[in-house]
């Protein structure tokens, strides 16, 4: 279990990566938004996050 405060830094940095890919016109899957989810929860390390949305977009997720 991670801390509120460390859910709310995961949370301000999803939401910055979700806001500056939409600048430039990507939308994001629901499948990446789940593991960004997971992410933020703290389901996932930075790691773990990292290798799940390399093999999700190289999927086509």
């Amino acid at each position: 279990m991670i801390s509120k405060e460390e859910m709310e830094k995961r949370r301000e940095a999803v939401e910055y990566a979700k806001a500056s890919v939409g600048l430039e016109g990507i939308t994001l899957s629901q499948g990446l938004l789940e593991i960004a989810d997971e992410y933020i929860q703290g389901l996932l390390t930075r790691e773990e996050f990292t290798r799940e949305y390399i093999k999700a977009v190289k999927a086509g997720v």
